[in-house]
């Protein structure tokens, strides 16, 4: 007996495809390329690795830089030397009460313009005028209602006026600010009293007791009646004038105000 065997053709079974195919083809095609190639390829691939890394670097440096600046800044903001006039005064004003030019400034002592303005166009506007008699310039605070430590600043410049140094107070004041997180807590508001040795005993009962909030607030409500809703405000000889102008156009209205009444 004769026995056929038939082979029935089965379907061809595809290989499953390796986890490692695709790397494996990476690295046979790698192989394959010119050893020129290859090392080409490599030097790319560090060039690209080493900007990165110096992009990083600079960014960081950058950074660096900039926190140390402002870290000195601050450090020089606090070094700097208290400049006192040593003069003793009377109340919240310079220059004669009859004066022909009668200055009223509305101020905040954590106002950044009235910052600027006090210790720039301000000191000029003493410096030019107060020798001359002409002009008296007042200062009244403002804006302070929902301020608890703008209202506690201008009480303890208050306090500081009764031993007769409200200017010396005032312009330190406004220095603080920016130097220190919380420049006028009262335990450093009393600390700036010390720095221009004032009686410590009189001037700590003073802000603690708040002697002179009412008149503070007093002061606050007669602006906003006379239409101050920003500070600085000032009215020379009765005319508004807003903002920390430029002291050349502050000057102009002052001598105005003189040219009007001769």
């Amino acid at each position: 007996m004769v026995y056929s065997v038939t082979f029935i053709d089965s379907p061809r079974v595809r290989p499953r495809p390796s986890l490692f195919g695709s790397w494996r083809d990476d690295m046979a095609k790698r192989a394959q390329l010119p050893k020129d190639a290859r090392l080409a390829r490599k030097a790319k691939g560090a060039t690209r690795k080493s900007s990165n890394s110096w992009l990083l670097f600079g960014v960081i440096a950058a950074v660096l830089v900039v926190v140390i600046g402002i870290v000195f800044l601050q450090m020089q903001f606090v070094r700097k030397p208290i400049e006192v006039s040593g003069r003793v005064g009377e109340g919240l004003a310079w220059g004669p009460s009859d004066a022909t030019v009668q200055i009223v400034g509305y101020s905040n002592f954590v106002c950044g313009h009235c910052a600027d303005f006090a210790l720039n166009q301000g000191r000029q506007l003493r410096a030019e005028y107060e020798a001359t008699g002409k002009v008296r310039f007042e200062f009244k605070a403002a804006n302070v209602a929902n301020e608890a430590n703008a209202a506690n600043a201008a009480n303890a410049a208050e306090c500081a006026a009764d031993q007769g140094r409200f200017w010396d107070y005032h312009d330190l004041l406004f220095s603080q600010q920016g130097v220190k997180a919380d420049p006028f807590n009262k335990a450093s508001l009393k600390d700036y009293g010390a720095r221009l040795e004032l009686d410590a005993a009189q001037f700590k009962q003073c802000i603690d007791s708040d002697r002179h909030l009412e008149k503070v607030y007093r002061d606050a409500a007669e602006g906003r009646g006379q239409g101050v809703n920003y500070t600085p405000t000032f009215f020379i000889n009765g005319q508004k004038v807003e903002g920390a102008i430029p002291y050349v156009d502050f000057k102009a209205k002052v001598e105005a105000a003189l040219a009007s009444r001769d």
